[in-house]
């Protein structure tokens, strides 16, 4: 499931404004691991209304969809977690790191710093500190298997912590 989270790089994110009003967003996201969590990064502007929310309320939902990459027409397993966010500076380190190390991550990193250089100063990450307990559905089941198991296609998932994400940090780990 972790192998899931981190070969994927978009998710539906979900926040709550200072009414109560629930808000969602597609976004591009890159995943690191540190010894004791897994953290979520999205680059954005803090004008945008995700990051408004989170600056008034903090917690976040997201699901992640895995398409069938044979059965295309079928739904997506997904992958839902929770978290806590908050907004950092578009320069910090660990942030552009994550995403110098995808494709699109590069791609987003040089469109947002061509738009600095034009005077946009509103470009910020939003870190996502993601909670230990990830929920999945039909997530590494196949999909000839949805008809007879749909209702044990759905788990809970515990993050591992320490040593466990170390070796995810480095590629090695279990998934």
């Amino acid at each position: 499931m972790l192998t899931e989270l981190r070969n994927h790089h978009f998710a539906v994110l979900s926040t709550v404004d200072g009414d109560g009003t629930p808000h969602v967003a597609g976004v591009t996201y890159g995943t690191a691991f540190t010894v004791r969590e897994l953290v979520l990064y999205v680059m954005t502007r803090r004008h945008l209304r995700k990051a408004r929310d989170i600056a008034e309320r903090p917690q976040v939902a997201l699901v992640v969809p895995v398409e069938h990459r044979v059965l295309r027409f079928l739904p997506p397993a997904t992958i839902q977690l929770h978290g806590r966010a908050e907004i950092l500076d578009w320069s910090d380190g660990a942030g552009i790191d994550v995403f110098r190390g995808f494709w699109l991550g590069r791609r987003i990193l040089a469109a947002y710093q061509a738009s600095h250089r034009r005077g946009e100063t509103r470009i910020c990450f939003l870190k996502i500190i993601v909670d230990p307990v990830i929920t999945t559905y039909m997530v590494g089941f196949s999909a000839w298997e949805l008809p007879r198991r749909m209702e044990r296609g759905a788990a809970r998932v515990l993050v591992p912590t320490a040593h466990g994400l170390a070796h995810l940090a480095e590629g090695t780990g279990p998934s």
